[in-house]
């Protein structure tokens, strides 16, 4: 009986043993996290690289890039120039990257807005799923609670979603919609594995964002 155990669990520890080495038999759905987001843009150079790596160290908050006037266009941000280099946090204007000088306030403005994730919770859903065991396609799901009202209709309100990448350190915004109703932006289904991106889903309400939800790439 004894020699009968010590077998099985020789068998059990070599199982565990292959399937670590073989990875993840089930590949599991990616939830999005409330995050404070910071958008930039549209010069890349070196003072935004500062602030991109700058955000990527500081807790509760990602930096997308904006690399052009169009996505800040499709964004709802408008009158922006292809030489501005302008810094929201959380759909406010917190500053610019112009010099070091304003770099370092912008900075400081970031920190002072900061919010605590939970009042970015809101009742917003944003996930990848699956469609297979291994993962080899997906699908984005967004939602929003069944409590939640529609929208006023202003121009300082809706739904934001962002498709992003990280460039060489830099999370650049690839695809951008802004929807006064959820349901009409256009979710990608069926990703091939090999071109998932970071996306990021939230919720404006009289010119701030009121809830958010991140997965990075």
């Amino acid at each position: 009986m004894r020699k009968a155990k010590i077998l099985f669990l020789l068998a059990a520890a070599v199982l565990i043993l292959i399937v670590a080495s073989c990875g993840p038999i089930v590949v599991l759905p990616k939830y999005g996290i409330p995050l404070n987001i910071v958008e930039a843009g549209v010069i890349r150079d070196n003072l935004l690289e500062d602030l991109a790596s700058w955000c990527a160290n500081q807790n509760d908050l990602v930096m997308l890039y904006y690399p052009s006037t169009t996505l800040f266009s499709n964004r709802g941000i408008g009158a922006i120039s292809s030489t501005d280099k302008y810094v929201l946090m959380n759909n406010e204007i917190a500053g610019t990257y112009l010099d070091e000088t304003e770099l370092d306030e912008t900075k400081t403005q970031i920190s002072n807005w900061l919010q605590p994730v939970e009042d970015l919770e809101g009742n917003l859903s944003l996930r990848l799923e699956p469609n297979d065991l291994l993962g080899t396609t997906w699908d984005l799901v967004i939602g929003v609670g069944s409590e939640e009202k529609s929208a006023i209709i202003t121009p300082e309100s809706g739904y934001v979603l962002v498709q992003f990448e990280n460039q060489n350190g830099v999370y650049t915004v690839t695809s951008v919609e802004l929807e006064q109703d959820w349901r009409n932006l256009d979710v990608p289904k069926n990703i091939p594995a090999s071109q998932l991106k970071g996306y990021a889903f939230f919720k404006i309400e009289n010119g701030v964002i009121t809830a958010s939800r991140v997965i990075l790439p």
